[in-house]
């Protein structure tokens, strides 16, 4: 479970610091303060649709793998080495074009890797430890981002260093990860003719055809469709709503991410620990999505950093709580578990939607003139978010199997 651990928290690092800072940083120098926003929304989105359509299709391949190393296995270890081109790329980009090519490139790589961890937890957790494992996994995003943040401080003086550092923490991680966790070729006597029509063919969004699949699939996109814009947004937030420096952005997010991180971390455990005890998920996942929501409007209603670190905190607790549960629950409604990778690929669309949709609505929001300055009405972005996330929380309340 610690070697799975690690490995997670790993591709998250690789992943999200670019996400939450260090895109937005290279954006402001090479595509000017005139065109920053449209940039990150146009890379942003592309690369979330992409990773929408490779996803599934990388479960697809994990199932079916046959090679003697194991199914899920290969895939870390390539995945892991296709993200860090894809960062070398973005890190030597002079224009935002290039640039976006190599986000692309992040979020293949990406994708491949993810599709065959997710599938882990239905392979090999007991379902006894599912919320613990859960809170686990869903804790490594958050402190991903806080040490992502965190380095960023003393990388940013070299474009490079801000975006290859955090990937070299994968290299012991992956390692780990392949003598340690347990994983075997998939069980197929006569391995069949993999073609891109079979591998789409096969895709398994026949699977939203399942009630509670469809449910949870629901809440999730939901929940992280709120949570988008204040990760996708909050630099800009910072430097144009808050009008914080852009030479102290830095250190601003280190504060806030420190203080999201502490409190995500602690509640997720706790809340994984004491959801294995009851037994109960769909108690703990309306909760954290209620107060998600109730953190995002007090965000939209914020006018300095200390009330923005209060919303922060309110949020931090819900994810934490949301995290401990949601992966649980989702692994718990898995039409078959034969197809883990597959379907739980399927689930990870509720995840990269949201992010190709949020930057593309995010300037109807910005550019309302209700009672502030036209494209940086991020009070009525962040309400919006917030009546996301409460709808989310309702989202969970038909599923049948799931207590």
């Amino acid at each position: 479970m610690a070697a799975y651990w690690l490995a997670q928290f790993a591709a998250w690092l690789a992943l999200l610091t670019p996400l939450i800072i260090t895109i937005a940083l290279k954006l402001s120098l090479i595509a000017g303060e005139a065109g920053k926003a449209q940039w990150l929304g146009l890379i942003l989105g592309v690369g979330a649709a992409l990773a929408m359509v490779s996803a599934p299709v990388w479960g697809v391949i994990s199932d079916r793998t046959t090679w003697r190393w194991g199914r899920r296995k290969p895939w870390v270890a390539i995945g892991s080495l296709a993200l860090l081109a894809g960062l070398v790329v973005m890190a030597m980009a002079r224009t935002p074009l290039v640039f976006g090519l190599g986000w692309l490139i992040c979020q293949i790589g990406s994708n491949a890797a993810q599709a065959a961890l997710n599938a882990v937890m239905s392979d090999i957790v007991p379902e006894n430890q599912h919320g613990v494992m859960s809170a686990l996994l869903g804790a490594s995003m958050t402190a991903a981002m806080v040490c992502g943040v965190f380095l960023t401080q003393y990388t940013e003086g070299s474009s490079l260093a801000m975006f290859v550092v955090p990937w070299l923490v994968s290299i012991p991680a992956v390692l780990l990860f392949l003598w340690v966790v347990p994983d075997s070729p998939a069980d197929i006597v006569t391995p069949p003719r993999v073609s891109l029509r079979e591998i789409f063919g096969n895709i398994g969004l026949g699977a939203l055809r399942h009630h509670d699949f469809a449910w949870a699939f629901a809440s999730r996109f939901l929940v992280v469709f709120g949570a988008a814009f204040s990760l996708t947004y909050q630099v800009f937030y910072l430097t144009d709503h808050l009008h914080v420096p852009q030479a102290q952005v830095a250190a601003f997010m280190v504060t806030s991410t420190s203080l999201m991180g502490s409190l995500t971390f602690a509640i997720s455990c706790v809340g994984g620990w004491i959801s294995d005890r009851v037994a109960r998920r769909k108690p703990f996942v309306g909760l954290a999505a209620v107060m998600m929501a109730i953190g995002l409007l007090l965000m939209a209603l914020a006018t300095s950093f200390d009330q923005f670190l209060i919303a922060a905190a309110l949020i931090s607790i819900g994810q934490g709580l949301y995290y401990a549960v949601d992966i649980a629950l989702c692994v718990e409604v898995l039409p078959d578990r034969a197809f883990a990778a597959r379907d739980m690929a399927v689930l990870q669309i509720a995840n990269s939607l949201p992010q190709s949709l949020a930057p593309t609505i995010a300037p109807v929001f910005l550019g309302l003139a209700l009672g502030g300055l036209a494209g940086q009405n991020y009070p009525a972005l962040f309400a919006f978010a917030s009546m996301m996330a409460l709808v989310g929380a309702m989202a969970i309340l038909p599923i049948r199997k799931v207590r």
